[in-house]
């Protein structure tokens, strides 16, 4: 054997034994923690909703704080004692979205999961969070959850209208995976839930990042706002809330009453973050709005209609119609849609 060929086995081996010597210490490490975030509830007259999720919450003891915010409750909730548990109280109902602002003001964990009364959480979520545990920084990852609309009809998952807009993303499979920037105008038109994302705490904190303080529509600027501002969002396909809608009642989302025209006021601040976005962006939220205002047509008072119609006519011409030219460049469809909302007829 030549010099050569000697010095070349020999550096083979030291190669070889370097690679071992790593694979084994990756073996020995210990693997990474999960995460173990806040979980902030808001509740309004709901103690018995409240007392289920919070018994399943501790049970999973995946959570490293529990806020609870009481939004004029009557009589007002109680919580059981133990580590980590926080009540705060207002005197007056003000709405969810204050009420999880007031919330993550208390959070003291590097992660946050905002979450309802009236839902559950899922046995996946604890997978997720120690997957999360080992993902580097992120500033939100989002997943998917169970609807009670899809389990009447036998099936699991969210509705049809959410999982399109994973399908386009090209994010439908995969129990932890990266969203590419590109994607994220598409993913932010899913549906604009507060509990199906884990955030970071800074992330939300540094950009000033919260819920309006509207009656309805509370969560589209924490929504938005965190698609807009994100460095590096995150999803996954595990299924890690149940969400119980109820036809019936006093919920959010069967008002039909004035305060369905306070849409207007939680979308401005998304609207003006968009200014400066591209055009893509803008596409996907101006379909995003309209989509919305066809939706609260249908659920508003009759006799409100026409000023709904009126006020979108006037919060698109301040908004939108600015960014015509360009969307016009992307989506000549689109363009002529916007066009004709913002002349309403009589």
């Amino acid at each position: 054997m030549t010099g050569v060929a000697r010095r070349l086995l020999r550096a083979v081996r030291r190669r070889l034994s370097r690679s071992r010597y790593a694979i084994d210490a990756a073996r020995r490490a210990p693997p990474p923690a999960a995460l173990r975030p806040a979980l902030v509830i808001p509740v309004h007259n709901d103690a018995d909703g409240l007392a289920r999720l919070l018994a399943q919450a501790r049970a999973m003891n995946c959570f490293a704080q529990i806020v609870v915010v009481d939004d004029g409750s009557t009589p007002p909730v109680t919580l059981p004692e133990g580590p980590g548990m926080i009540l705060l109280r207002h005197d007056h109902a003000k709405g969810g979205g204050v009420a999880r602002n007031l919330g993550l003001t208390a959070v003291t964990e590097p992660h946050v999961l905002f979450f309802d009364a009236d839902d559950l959480l899922t046995d996946e979520l604890p997978r997720l969070l120690t997957a999360l545990g080992g993902a580097g920084d992120f500033d939100f990852c989002q997943f998917k959850y169970a609807d009670s609309r899809v389990q009447a009809e036998a099936l699991r998952g969210h509705p049809d209208w959410d999982e399109v807009f994973w399908e386009r993303a090209g994010l439908s499979v995969g129990h932890l995976r990266d969203a590419p920037p590109q994607v994220w105008p598409v993913l932010a038109q899913t549906a604009n839930y507060p509990w199906n994302k884990v955030y970071r705490t800074g992330f939300l904190r540094d950009h000033d990042i919260g819920c309006a303080a509207t009656q309805v529509h509370q969560d589209i600027p924490l929504h938005w706002l965190g698609y807009l501002a994100a460095d590096r969002i995150l999803t996954s396909d595990r299924i890690c809330a149940w969400h119980h809608v109820n036809a019936a009642g006093g919920r959010l989302t069967n008002r039909s009453g004035p305060e369905r025209l306070e849409v207007f006021d939680a979308l401005a601040p998304v609207m003006v973050a968009a200014d400066a976005a591209d055009p893509d962006w803008q596409c996907a939220l101006s379909t995003f709005v309209l989509g919305l205002i066809d939706w609260g047509e249908g659920q508003i008072a009759p006799e409100l209609r026409s000023e709904l119609r009126h006020r979108e006519a006037a919060f698109l011409s301040a908004t939108v119609a600015p960014w015509l030219p360009a969307i016009e460049g992307a989506d000549a469809g689109l363009a002529q849609r916007i066009r004709t909302r913002m002349e309403p007829s009589t």
